[in-house]
This record gives C-alpha cells, structure tokens and sequence, in this order.
C-alpha cells in the first residue's frame, strides 16, 4: 500500500541580487524598456514656482482614469421575441447585410415613426 507523499512548506525565496548587480542588469536591459519610469516624469521647471497645496486625499496607487467624453446615449429597448421572429430577422438581417436593429427601425419608421434612416450606419460598423 503507498503512502501519501508528504506536503513540506516552500522554500524560502533566495535573497536578491546586491545593488551593483542591480544597476548592471538595469543598465544591460534599459533598451528593452523594463527600466522606464511606470509614470510619466515630473516636468522640469525653468524658474521656481510657488509650492503646489497638498491634495487633501492620500495619493492613490492607482489614480482614477479620466472619464469619457461621449455623446448623450439614446434610451434603449429591450424586450422578449418569440424563437422564430428572432431567427427571421437576422437571416433577413443577414441577406440584406444589415443590423437587426436596423430593421426594426426601418420598420417603425414605416408605420409613421419619426425616424432618420440616413443617419444609421446599416451595416452596424461604427463610422471611423
């Protein structure tokens, strides 16, 4: 009958390398891109300035992204089909190579909806 191996603890991480060792693998990889700063550099001042006031918050580690400037977002509409309306309008959708929103737009403004066709990109790829 085998016995279960038996699980020891990891090892203990090897110290690392001294100072000047560090230097000389910074310097032999610096064309590799792996010394660059992680932020971008302060800009350097001409004259001296007034001291900037402290942030009242601690600084972050990771400094929130700025947020997106975008066009106003149109309600959307979101509801149940039955199993084959839904695979009739993309098999349509894919004759015509067109969106299936496309289509159901196309379709209200038909019935009297005021809705700009020409301002829709059909084919559903945003206009670069």
């Amino acid at each position: 009958m085998m016995s279960k191996p038996v699980f020891q603890p990891a090892p203990r991480p090897k110290p690392r390398t001294s100072p000047e060792e560090a230097r000389q693998l910074a310097e032999a990889a610096e064309d590799l891109g792996f010394t660059r700063p992680s932020t971008a550099p302060e800009p350097e001042r001409s004259a001296p300035e007034a001291p900037i006031a402290p942030h009242p918050l601690p600084a972050s580690p990771n400094p929130p992204l700025p947020k997106r400037v975008s066009a106003q977002k149109d309600p959307a509409l979101k509801f149940s089909i039955p199993e084959e309306v839904w695979t009739e309008l993309r098999q349509r959708a894919l004759d015509e190579r067109v969106t299936v929103k496309f289509l159901v737009l196309r379709a209200l403004a038909r019935d009297g909806f005021a809705i700009d066709l020409d301002n829709l990109p059909e084919d559903g790829r945003r206009v670069r």
